[in-house]
């Protein structure tokens, strides 16, 4: 049975019901003398019920302006059109591009979207999981940040679609879209090292995290490429937080022999980062040069303007929807599942430059 919600009761229709009151699905059936089922037949299995009636019911819903209510239709479908989507960090202007791509998809396809922040926390992300799978979402798009995946594997007996975006937790069967880490990491160093740098540190992002990973092994790898040494004072962990950021730099800073270039792995703890070295009075890039992850908006902006591995974010969002509809639209479980691997890009601006040893910050 569906049942509705009034937006507009008064549209000249005298009723004997209270003016103040919305019109239930009760009033409608007797305005129109016929029963609720009769209604909702009309509604939902238009063949079942007579012309005159069907007709009669549309320009009553069309008139009192009702809309079909999506949750209760939902008790008979066990669908809502609804996609749920995990973000880490809403904060973070990169998730909310990544929604705002879904969110264009989904309602192109009439389809609405529920938002849930983890708040970089696996406690977080496994209620949100709860929280969806009560919602009655029909499927979900998660951006990992390391639930159980046991829950996850009870989600998909249910059979709701996952599609996995930007982080791969491990979870069997599941479509993925991620960008290719390990060479967005090799575009910065090979960049710093172009440049004449050798003391070069990076400030990682969480290594439980598929990213965090291989932005460091990427890193890492090019390093010894190039028969570079890393020390292991200058590989710092941040939480892909600011604060992180902050602090990872200041320790950096601090050491005898400091760096003079750094890779930083995401944008907020770059943001901490300059604000460290803005502390410290260092001149970026002529005592150390800076390349970010992530292109956020307002790097651009800064003096000097950041230098920056891009991600194309809205495309990958909307690679994600994409995915999460066509398995939805499919209903089929053997449909080939798909790794989407996008490429990254080196954006070069003025805060990388060729090391001048004369003017290298030395400890």
């Amino acid at each position: 049975m569906q049942t509705f919600a009034s937006q507009n009761t008064d549209r000249g229709k005298t009723s004997k019901r209270s003016e103040k009151s919305p019109m239930t699905l009760f009033d409608l059936a007797q305005e129109l003398n016929v029963s609720i089922s009769t209604i909702s037949r009309a509604l939902s299995r238009p063949e079942m019920v007579a012309p005159v009636t069907r007709e009669k019911v549309l320009a009553a819903v069309k008139q009192f302006g009702f809309q079909p209510n999506e949750i209760a239709r939902s008790l008979r479908t066990r669908r809502t059109k609804t996609i749920g989507i995990i973000v880490p960090d809403i904060t973070n202007w990169f998730f909310g591009a990544i929604v705002k791509a879904v969110g264009e998809v989904a309602k192109s396809n009439g389809y609405s979207v529920l938002v849930c922040n983890a708040d970089e926390d696996r406690a977080g992300e496994e209620h949100a999981l709860n929280l969806l799978r009560e919602r009655k979402a029909s499927g979900i798009i998660n951006c990992p940040v390391g639930a159980s995946l046991k829950l996850w594997r009870e989600l998909k007996k249910t059979g709701i679609p996952v599609v996995e975006l930007d982080r791969a937790s491990g979870l069997e069967k599941v479509d993925v879209v991620v960008l290719d880490n390990e060479k967005a990491a090799h575009l910065a160093a090979t960049h710093l090292i172009r440049l004449g740098h050798h003391r070069i540190a990076t400030i990682a992002g969480p290594q439980h995290l598929s990213n965090g990973r291989a932005r460091l092994s990427g890193f890492q790898k090019t390093l010894r490429l190039n028969s570079i040494p890393l020390p292991p004072e200058y590989v710092e962990y941040g939480d892909f937080r600011e604060g992180s950021g902050h602090d990872a730099a200041k320790r950096l800073l601090s050491l005898r022999n400091p760096p003079t270039a750094i890779f930083i792995a995401n944008s907020e703890m770059a943001g901490g980062a300059i604000g460290a070295l803005r502390e410290c009075k260092v001149k970026i890039p002529a005592r150390l040069s800076v390349v970010a992850f992530d292109n956020a908006r307002w790097g651009r902006y800064l003096d000097p303007p950041l230098t920056v591995i891009a991600e194309p974010t809205e495309a990958m969002g909307r690679c994600a929807a994409e995915l999460l509809l066509a398995r939805l639209n499919s209903r089929s479980t053997s449909r080939k599942l798909n790794t989407e691997i996008f490429p990254p890009e080196l954006i070069v601006r003025k805060s990388t430059a060729r090391l001048n040893p004369a003017k290298a910050h030395r400890g």
